[in-house]
């Protein structure tokens, strides 16, 4: 047994310098400090470096310190750790046993049996296993001791253990063995390194139950250095950790953070603006150390730390996801699995992907624009399904068709060859004829990951064969991205200014002057993930780390933090309101820790009302980085549309940016058909039952339906193919659902007399519609003739969700409580009856015009509706539509194409109908101000 002493140094002194005076004590600094009889523990590697450092710079003769570990390599050192079996080996090794074991035997834990246990099964319950084994194994405990220990769920802990065992069966198999296992026993028979007779334990406060029993069965002096006062001994363990019970939510901890130290800030953004403002602030005073609870936090402000010039430094490396590589990777892997187009378009993005594609051709942007616009018409699914389409649009796809086969190509050498040749195949297809700097960052990142990612699956490839596993092509390829995704990459630290250190680092900081960002309860002190096996009630039975372990741990370090700059320095905390995704975030609880008297003020502090935030600046969760500032074309306006001026008088700025601009989005992803896209479709099918002599005088409803949807369905397989999406082939059905009702209104209308007298009709050259000089370009859907009254009707086809009838589609009725903008009051006009409107759509009284002046006088104007409730499908007409709505039709027509040439696009509505260009403003058009600055010539006639 160890000789255990517990030694505390206060809360004054930093840890860093506690650390160096201790083990300097009786030291003379002429010659050499040897340590080399001591091993020393410390909480991370990082405090390591940061020791070894210190003690070189404390004793100008140097020092020998052979022997610093964390207490995982105590648990498992090198000697050891040779025989230990990998994360991978060890996920393997449960999978195989996962195959292997009898399930339908193992009731309690499979009352019901898996309707699919194959590899996606498989593996996750291998993940599910080794991450179990591994919480256990921080306690050295097993599946087979916490059933004999469990009071309750012992059947379901009795047939964990028989996989166990089978587990244990496959490693032994390989001569290979449990890292869990081999830690426990190390934890009862201790190998100090050779020559070592004391052990330094100093300030880890965050050390396993394991490795307690690790310091007990230690031969020889133990010593463990706690950072806090003698006078609370009693609140810390045997190895200098938290006592839940004295550091927990109810033990009346008071940690000294004042109210002006605490910061509350609406986002990442803020959170990181403001503690660069405080670098420059304490700066002058003396050192400033930073440490970041949220990760969100932490990116964001490298990012803005790098535009300032400030080179940065994670001591936690970097995650595979923050290259870019990576990204290149996942979609690689979708593409593999699914040969998806959006996959293909996400990848067709990446400068190095369309290069390799397109074989050294160049026009790379013009290949996207053919992309997205065939993507955008056309909707394929998959690669093979563009392929078929290309071969029935080959005009379409001049450029799109080759890069496609290569594609496929790219798939097939994935899916063919062995993984690290495939891997390696990838890599030299995308980067082959790349140059890589070592001095940069970015080069240094991506040429890590590529080689990490080679070992990946060059370890798959062995350790599959070995274990006698063969996973799919697409399986292997997910399972390297898996294995790739749990070890951060090594930066190199070079010459830096500022290091952005974690939440378990800040103990060993010693810079009088600390910022900590991020500290909100989702981080700090975070929420421990139930596992399905293990939820946090049995943890804490099991004596394994808990929730209540943990906000211990982290209420004792915020409490050292803050005592060690109460008499000199400054601590300042800063927590953040929302997530870049919008979610809510709380203040750690761990901020709540305060006197009795002090915590309502503490409360209103972090939880302020709307109206008196705290936060500095109350930022959106997105704010606009630019103000739109449009070139100005002077509109020659020399013919004119229906649309074109629905569009204007809906929104004359949007109008602008649509017409005159081309502005438009591209909507790669497209799965299913847009309105006007569903529209055409009944457009098309109306159109030819309209140029088919027969089946236009045809009252046969069944007749015309079976047209109808023969029609439409031609149209929708040339343009999709026989396989569309999903979502379009439910579209289609919908609209077969609504043609059949439209055959049936057609068949009413045949006996009711009224004939198809023209579809399509568009005015003629020589007798053209002049609207202030502007010819009215229109094509109407058709125009019907009573058989017997010789009268004529026009009508459109409307397919919108919901019939909206003729007036109200065109006008609004404005009554005494209504208000019109002054903006828009050249839109207004009154009826001899004295009732004001407010023009909305011009269409069908324009219709009406152009057809008068080429002596086709309509009755009627109106729309065939074939909305989403089919039950109202049927011709509405306009109720009391006469000369006079055409007469102030026409000079509105005429006040818009004035407006149109003398350029006034200003101001916008706030309420549109949505462009998808309106996401570039945050969809909000309420305050122009905001987001554009219209130029002079826009915002009032000439």
């Amino acid at each position: 047994m160890a000789t255990l002493t517990r030694h505390f140094w206060g809360w004054n002194v930093p840890v860093l310098e506690n650390a160096v005076a201790h083990l300097m004590r009786g030291h003379e600094g002429a010659v050499a400090l040897d340590l080399a009889d001591t091993l020393l523990i410390v909480p991370t590697t990082e405090a390591g470096r940061r020791l070894k450092e210190a003690l070189a710079r404390a004793n100008p003769a140097g020092a020998l310190v052979p022997w610093v570990w964390t207490a995982e390599q105590a648990l498992l050192p090198v000697a050891a750790r040779k025989n230990a079996a990998s994360q991978l080996q060890s996920q393997m090794a449960w999978q195989q046993a996962v195959k292997k074991v009898e399930v339908s035997q193992l009731q309690a834990l499979f009352p019901l049996m898996p309707d699919d246990m194959e590899w996606a099964w498989q593996t996750e319950m291998a993940r599910l296993l080794a991450d179990l084994n591994s919480l256990l194994g921080a306690g050295g405990l097993d599946f087979a001791s916490v059933a004999e220990q469990a009071a309750h769920d012992a059947g379901r802990w009795r047939d964990l253990a028989v996989i166990e065992a089978l587990y244990r069966e496959e490693l032994s198999r390989l001569d290979l063995f449990d890292a869990q296992s081999l830690k426990l026993k190390g934890a009862a028979q201790p190998m100090l390194p050779e020559g070592v007779s004391r052990v330094l334990v100093l300030a880890a406060p965050d050390l396993l139950p394991l490795f307690h029993r690790w310091v007990l069965s230690c031969g020889g002096d133990v010593t463990v250095a706690v950072q806090a006062p003698a006078s609370m001994a009693a609140t810390f363990d045997d190895i200098g950790r938290p006592l839940p019970s004295c550091w927990g939510e109810d033990a009346q901890v008071v940690v000294p953070i004042t109210h002006e130290r605490l910061h509350l800030h609406h986002d990442a953004a803020s959170q990181a603006a403001r503690t660069i403002r405080l670098l420059g602030d304490l700066a002058p005073q003396a050192r400033v150390a930073v440490g970041v609870g949220d990760p969100e936090v932490g990116a964001v402000l490298q990012e803005k730390l790098g535009l300032e010039g400030v080179r940065v430094f994670e001591p936690g490396g970097v995650a595979p996801a923050e290259v870019g590589l990576w990204h290149v990777l996942v979609q690689m892997r979708v593409l593999m699995s699914s040969c998806s187009w959006k996959a293909f378009a996400t990848l067709l993005r990446v400068p190095e992907v369309r290069a390799a594609w397109m074989g050294g051709r160049k026009d790379g942007m013009k290949l996207l624009r053919q992309a997205d616009d065939f993507a955008a018409l056309h909707m394929p699914v998959t690669l093979d399904h563009a392929l078929e389409l290309c071969v029935v649009w080959p005009a379409e796809c001049e450029l799109l068709r080759p890069v496609l086969e290569s594609a496929l190509g790219t798939v097939r050498e994935l899916q063919n060859s062995p993984l690290p040749v495939a891997a390696r195949s990838l890599l030299v297809e995308l980067y082959g004829e790349r140059e890589f700097s070592p001095d940069a960052p970015q080069d240094q990142l991506t040429t890590s990951l590529a080689d990490a990612w080679l070992g990946c699956c060059r370890e798959i490839q062995e350790e599959s064969a070995r274990f006698g596993l063969t996973p799919k092509p697409e399986e292997a390829f997910a399972l390297s991205l898996e294995v790739l995704s749990r070890s951060p990459l090594s930066e190199p630290r070079g010459e830096i200014d500022l290091v952005l250190q974690g939440w378990l680092e800040l103990l060993w900081e010693p810079a009088p002057n600390l910022v900590v960002a991020g500290l909100n309860e989702e981080h700090v002190p975070g929420i421990l993930i139930a596992h399905p096996f293990l939820p946090d009630r049995v943890r804490q039975q099991l004596g394994l780390p808990s929730q209540a372990t943990r906000f211990a741990r982290d209420a004792y370090t915020l409490a050292a933090l803050a005592e060690q700059r109460v008499s000199q320095g400054n601590l300042h905390v800063m927590c953040g309101q929302w997530s870049e995704r919008g979610d809510a975030l709380r203040p750690s609880r761990l901020l709540f820790l305060c006197d009795d008297a002090t915590l309502p003020l503490r409360v209103g502090h972090l939880f302020p009302k709307e109206e008196s935030s705290g936060a500095e600046v109350q930022e959106p969760a997105r704010t606009l980085a630019w103000k739109l500032t449009p070139r100005v074309v002077q509109p020659k306006v020399e013919t004119l549309s229906p649309s074109r001026i629905r569009s204007y008088l809906e929104c004359p700025f949007r109008d602008y940016l649509s017409h005159e601009l081309r502005m438009e989005a591209t909507e790669a992803g497209k799965r299913e058909l847009a309105a006007n896209e569903f529209g055409t479709l009944a457009h098309h099918a109306m159109q030819k039952l309209a140029s088919d002599p027969q089946m236009k005088r045809s009252a046969d409803a069944d007749a015309l339906a079976g047209f109808l949807i023969e029609m439409a369905m031609e149209r929708a397989r040339l343009l999709y193919g026989r396989r569309p999406a999903p979502l379009i082939q439910l579209q289609l059905e919908s609209l077969k659902q609504r043609l059949r009702y439209a055959a049936e209104t057609e068949a009413a209308e045949r006996a009711a007399g009224w004939e198809i007298y023209a579809a399509e009709w568009q005015p003629s050259l020589e007798k053209p519609l002049l609207i202030e000089g502007a010819r009215l370009t229109c094509k109407v859907d058709r125009i019907d003739r009573h058989a017997h009254s010789g009268h004529l009707r026009v009508l459109d086809f409307k397919t919108a969700d919901k019939l909206t009838q003729p007036v109200a589609a065109h006008v609004r009725k404005i009554t005494g409580r209504s208000q019109v903008r002054e903006e828009d009051e050249w839109k207004c006009f009154v009826l001899k009856d004295g009732v004001r409107y407010q023009w909305k759509d011009l269409q069908l009284p324009l219709y009406a015009a152009a057809l008068s002046e080429q002596g086709l006088r309509p009755d009627s104007v109106g729309y065939f509706a074939l909305p989403k409730s089919v039950q109202d499908t049927k011709v509405a007409l306009w109720e009391g539509f006469c000369d006079e709505w055409v007469e102030h039709a026409l000079a509105c027509a005429a006040e818009v194409v004035r407006r149109l040439r003398d350029g006034v696009f200003w101001p916008p509505a706030s309420k549109a109908y949505r462009r998808p260009f309106d996401e570039l403003f945050l969809n909000d058009f309420s305050d122009s101000t905001d987001w554009a600055e219209a130029p002079a010539e826009m915002t009032s006639p000439q």
